[in-house]
């Protein structure tokens, strides 16, 4: 073999392991616990919280959607509602193309109201869900040894689909996540949209910015009062102004 040859399969060695480092998270192993849980023997109600954590997971992947469906389907005669609920909104969660088939086929042959509805309901995000997926997979805010739900909280933050910031503050208000890094990206960006100085309508970033409002205020960190002041004070749309006077109020408590 030449030393051109060698040297140019390196070069693709080495970017193959720089995207494998740079690429995407590598959740291999906790979707074989997933997987290994819902083949389990497991109870219906032991699986809830499972169902749950997977909900939240950011997860998109095939091995487990297969999983999950096939647990479903298994159970279906028998769902209690709670469990069919999570369930749904788990497989939906992972923004497989059969969760489709599969929701569709769940919600017309139950008996439960609750469950029924929830197909109908997830049925209609699953590929809002893969889009959300792809975005937290990304490593690009990631260092070795720092929060990886962090790093996908900040994806989502930086993506320019307000419905991802919105789910972005959601699930940091529900976690209690109030890292220093996703306060300040959500800082600059509110200051970014002060200095527009243009009052717009868009209501999906009017809603974003009123959670970045209110995500200032929880944090209890004064360093964001001045900039809690100049939203006040700015021609931003009334209904940010008012989150933000909230804010205000939170912080100074």
């Amino acid at each position: 073999m030449s030393m051109k040859i060698v040297n140019v399969l390196v070069l693709l060695m080495s970017f193959n392991i720089a995207n494998a480092m740079d690429g995407v998270f590598d959740r291999s192993a906790e979707v074989d616990k997933y997987v290994a849980q819902l083949n389990s023997t497991a109870t219906q109600e032991e699986l809830i919280p499972i169902a749950r954590a997977i909900h939240i997971s950011g997860i998109g992947d095939e091995r487990l959607a297969k999983a999950i469906a096939g647990r479903l389907l298994r159970d279906l005669p028998n769902l209690e509602k709670q469990y069919g609920a999570w369930m749904v909104r788990a497989l939906a969660a992972t923004g497989d193309p059969l969760a489709k088939d599969t929701l569709a086929q769940v919600g017309k042959a139950t008996r439960v109201p609750r469950i029924k509805t929830e197909c109908e309901e997830q049925l209609i995000v699953i590929d809002w869900q893969r889009r959300k997926n792809e975005v937290m997979a990304s490593r690009r805010n990631y260092k070795e040894g720092d929060d990886m739900r962090v790093a996908q909280l900040l994806n989502l933050l930086q993506s320019d689909d307000f419905s991802l910031k919105d789910n972005a503050t959601y699930r940091m208000n529900w976690d209690k996540t109030l890292d220093a890094r996703l306060m300040a990206e959500i800082a600059t960006q509110t200051a970014a949209f002060v200095d527009k100085g243009v009052v717009t309508g868009n209501k999906e970033e009017l809603g974003v910015m009123g959670s970045y409002a209110k995500m200032l205020g929880y944090s209890h960190d004064q360093q964001y009062a001045e900039l809690l002041k100049r939203v006040i004070n700015s021609n931003v749309h009334t209904s940010v102004k008012k989150s933000a006077v909230k804010a205000l109020d939170n912080l100074k408590s």
